[in-house]
């Protein structure tokens, strides 16, 4: 399957209504787009980017100098769509009813924020309906050494034996636009308490902290959302 991976900030702005109806949209994307094969979106449930609100800008550590620190948030809203190939990704691209979508969802979210990924997998669809996606985005630090974006990605993937872990994959992004990360790590768990688990153990914390040393740390897109439940 190819998956396009977005994950989305919300604007201060954005109200629950509008939260609600942004949901809606995207479950719509799997009736309105002949070639979507299966959709899996949801919101984030560590808190998403209410930090931003919370915490005055003048008392968190700016993105240009987080480089150790990474991202102050997370990202609010998950989106994952899988096709049979590139022609169908392709046909997605230039379908109205995406077009519709992709509009509103522009103007309840902040678009130059937005994170993508398009990826390969082997297999039926990712989702476990009511199961927990944590899913993260990295881009590769132009001075990181090939040998350092493989330790990265091995890191990752040995990490498929945590307890919790359903399933986990490790995929470099295979899109063509400017805007898109580079590589992708995406962990289907039991629950929400095995995530928490699976985010504080040693191994993924040590993994975590080797991507720091190869990628841009602090523009790094992160999310865990409840899958096929919005």
């Amino acid at each position: 399957m190819l998956r396009h991976t977005a994950l989305f900030i919300w604007r201060d702005s954005t109200t629950a209504e509008q939260k609600l109806l942004t949901k809606k949209g995207l479950a719509y994307l799997s009736y309105g787009c002949p070639s979507v094969r299966a959709v899996d979106f949801g919101v984030d449930l560590l808190g998403g980017s209410q930090r931003l609100l919370d915490v005055k800008p003048w008392e968190r550590t700016p993105m240009w100098r987080a480089r150790t620190e990474g991202p102050p948030t997370n990202f609010d809203l998950s989106l994952n769509l899988d096709f049979d190939d590139e022609q169908g990704l392709d046909d997605y691209n230039h379908d109205d009813v995406h077009h519709e979508v992709g509009a509103w969802d522009a103007a309840v979210c902040r678009p130059e924020r937005t994170a993508r990924v398009d990826w390969w997998y082997d297999g039926p669809p990712r989702i476990s309906r009511g199961g927990v996606r944590h899913t993260t985005l990295f881009l590769w630090d132009e001075q990181a050494a090939d040998s350092a974006k493989a330790d990265v990605r091995q890191a990752f993937r040995s990490l498929d034996g945590v307890g919790g872990v359903e399933s986990l994959l490790v995929a470099d992004n295979v899109g063509t636009l400017k805007t898109d990360y580079d590589l992708i790590v995406d962990v289907m768990l039991d629950d929400a308490e095995s995530a928490k688990s699976f985010l504080e153990h040693p191994a993924h914390l040590e993994a975590v902290g080797l991507a720091a040393g190869a990628t841009l740390f602090e523009w790094t897109a992160r999310i865990t959302h409840t899958m096929g439940l919005g």
